[in-house]
């Protein structure tokens, strides 16, 4: 959307999406070698696809080591030439096709039970072999950066990453891609066989939900992982769905005034180039020398300190960073960020004090100041060791000039944006600092589908079982229209898939934020129940709550293994029809006798119970005049009973509803109850 509410998620997208690794390079020359051989590469790719026709062309995700849902028919697609005719075998099937005149080829193969390895053979004038297919369960992992939260930052990692051995699970990450039209495919990726080297990387929740999975049907599993840190539901939606719902007409006009340069980078890219030279610290006393930092002067990227500046190209391919003469005087060098960026780059000049990454004390500073020039935005951003979620300590935003500007960094000016936890500045120990190269449009929106267009419409030809989706920290501030939202991205890619029978299991946001004193109202509860009504009214659809798991402190809790396990015992109970209990207590209907309120439940399994034998805690009630107090509550076999002295004719009961609450009903398989509330009465976030 062009001008979505301010969340802390929004600084979410624009920091979390920026966590990689990187590659240092300090010498001038070696960054010229390195973009001259990428342009030739690029020439290479360009040449190939212009004359590829004749050949059989497989999208990315029929590749090696891939897996095809078992028990559905085998869809198998891709381009060739025209009028050549396509012939395709698996196991002991085959079919054959002719290519359209849009150079399109489709066979369908009959089903398959779970097993493999397989041979896939597609044979038209050229011979394909897609090794090392497996046949089984296969399901999309999608929604933003709790999605994406890699396994090496789970709790447990160091334990669970060298256990991550298990060849019948495979893996595939959709590269990141805006568009404002359906793709035939996804940008370069391929399958992975579950490996610690290939888990380590990958979605978390994804990982655990498919080791259960796995475990427990003994089938080959493949996670198709397609999400993006930072994003709303709206841009995972088809567009098709706005139109059809005069209440989500408003959400497609808020990109309709998108400016014609937001546009243009999320339809392609903007240009961009920025120069920096002569950095320094500041001193604290003014009488004082600052300390040169890096001039480049050397034709080197090297820093004063022992350190060096390092670029990962991989991530702003068509910007490279180089070293380029003249610099900001008449000799010696300035470093350079030149080319195009789209929506899914982030062109990052990362700084390291030490070469080793370790931190000094720069407590005799007051800040950095360095000259910059050249047609873009950019940001600075702190860099401490105790800030590992990438909310760093940064400055605003600034626009360069064509001419040369000095700009003045202080160390007491810097700011968290909010989103993460919250920590001190250690200026004592700050192991460097990074520079955002943007371009004229800064943080420019993602347009209304612009990631169903890109990551999700290459999917749709194949056959999933179902997916996974945790998202709603964007939209926490629209939670009352996310009862719309979310039936209507499941709708719409239940129609792309064309499988109405499509599972949806979702994972209800957990605990994060304050903590209230005295009951009151609460955008993220509301968001959490948009998720309920959903799983209660959307038929194929289940809900993992996660509201024991979170972090008050943190928007990425790193308890991932609970939401996996949760989101695999609901497949497990529905999807499989294991007879299990697979959720947690959900609020079914109420009863008052006098001053007292009786809740009854479903899902209470072998019975309700209070976290460690603990008084029941996070209810409240409220009478006629909508008041809520905190109740005293009790259990009464499959129920719960909630009264409270200042409440002399209750007419309405809440649980868990805040941002962090203090909640603890579980039933007694472990599995906590869903945060719930038995009124309708206007809430923060819409009527």
């Amino acid at each position: 959307m062009l001008k979505r509410l301010k969340s802390v998620s929004d600084s979410a997208r624009e920091d979390a999406r920026r966590k990689r690794g990187s590659l240092t390079y300090i010498g001038a020359l070696g960054c010229r070698s390195r973009r001259a051989s990428r342009i030739a590469l690029g020439l290479s790719i360009v040449a190939y696809s212009l004359c590829s026709w004749a050949d059989p062309v497989l999208p990315t995700l029929i590749s090696d080591h891939m897996v095809l849902q078992q028990g559905r028919e085998i869809h198998i697609w891709g381009e060739a030439d025209a009028g050549e005719k396509v012939t395709v075998s698996l196991a002991s099937h085959t079919a054959t096709t002719t290519t359209d005149a849009d150079h399109r080829w489709s066979v369908r193969l009959a089903a398959l039970s779970a097993g493999g390895p397989f041979t896939l053979t597609v044979l038209g004038n050229k011979k394909i072999e897609i090794k090392d297919v497996m046949i089984g369960e296969v399901w999309i992992a999608s929604g933003q950066s709790n999605m994406t939260f890699a396994l090496d930052g789970a709790e447990g990692a160091a334990t669970e990453i060298p256990k991550a051995n298990y060849p019948q699970i495979r893996l595939f990450t959709v590269p990141r891609k805006i568009a404002l039209s359906p793709q035939q495919d996804t940008l370069p990726a391929g399958w992975k066989i579950c490996t610690p080297q290939n888990a380590r990387g990958f979605s978390a929740v994804a990982y655990f939900f498919a080791r259960d999975i796995h475990r427990k049907l003994n089938v080959p599993v493949g996670i198709v992982e397609s999400a993006w840190p930072g994003t709303a539901i709206e841009d995972w939606i088809a567009p098709d769905a706005f139109q059809a719902d005069a209440d989500l007409k408003p959400v497609l006009e808020e990109w309709n005034r998108a400016s014609p340069d937001e546009r243009q980078f999320a339809a392609n890219s903007l240009p961009l180039e920025l120069q920096f030279d002569d950095f320094e610290l500041i001193p604290v006393a003014a009488s004082s020398v600052g300390k040169t930092l890096a001039n480049f002067d050397d034709g080197t990227a090297r820093i004063s300190t022992g350190g060096s500046f390092s670029y990962n190209w991989e991530d702003a391919p068509d910007a490279p960073f180089e070293l380029v003469s003249p610099g900001r005087g008449t000799t010696g060098f300035a470093a350079r960020i030149s080319g195009t960026l789209n929506g899914a780059q982030a062109a990052t000049l990362a700084a390291a004090y030490n070469q080793d990454g370790t931190a000094i004390d720069l407590t005799s500073y007051a800040g950095i100041r360095f000259w910059v020039r050249g047609n873009g935005s950019f940001r600075f951003r702190s860099k401490q060791p105790t800030v590992t979620d990438w909310d760093d300590y940064a400055a605003p935003v600034m626009k360069a000039s064509p001419d040369w500007q000095q700009v003045t960094v202080l160390f007491r000016d810097l700011r968290q944006d909010g989103w993460g936890v919250v920590l001190p500045f250690t200026q004592d120990a700050l192991s460097g600092f990074t520079i955002e190269s943007l371009t004229t449009v800064e943080y420019p929106p993602i347009p209304v589908s612009g990631l169903y267009e890109g990551m999700i419409t290459p999917l749709l030809p194949a056959a999933f079982r179902g997916a996974l989706w945790y998202q709603g920290e964007s939209n926490a501030l629209k939670a009352h229209q996310y009862r719309k939202l979310l039936p209507a991205l499941i709708q719409s890619w239940r129609d792309g898939l064309r499988n109405k029978d499509l599972e949806f299991l979702i994972v209800q946001l957990p605990n994060h934020g304050a903590t209230p004193v005295d009951p009151g109202e609460s955008a993220w509860a509301e968001l959490r129940e948009a998720q309920l009504i959903t799983s209660q009214h959307v038929p194929q659809t289940g809900l993992a709550v996660t509201i024991d798991v979170g972090d008050p402190k943190d928007l990425h809790p790193h308890r991932k293994l609970e939401v996996g396990e949760r989101l695999a015992l609901w497949a497990d109970g529905t999807v499989y029809r294991q007879p299990i209990e697979y959720s947690g207590p959900l609020y079914q209907s109420m009863r008052i006798e006098g001053t007292e309120i009786h809740l009854r439940f479903s899902h209470v399994g072998a019975g309700l119970e209070a976290l460690n034998g603990e008084q029941l805690r996070g209810f409240a009630i409220a009478g006629a005049d909508r008041k809520f107090h905190w109740a005293e509550a009790r259990i009464d076999r499959d129920s719960v009973v909630v009264s409270s002295r200042d409440v002399p004719s209750p007419v309405a009961v809440r649980y868990a509803w805040a941002d962090s609450p203090i909640c603890n009903l579980f039933n007694r398989e472990g599995l906590p109850a869903s945060p719930f509330r038995t009124d309708d009465w206007p809430g923060i976030t819409g009527k």
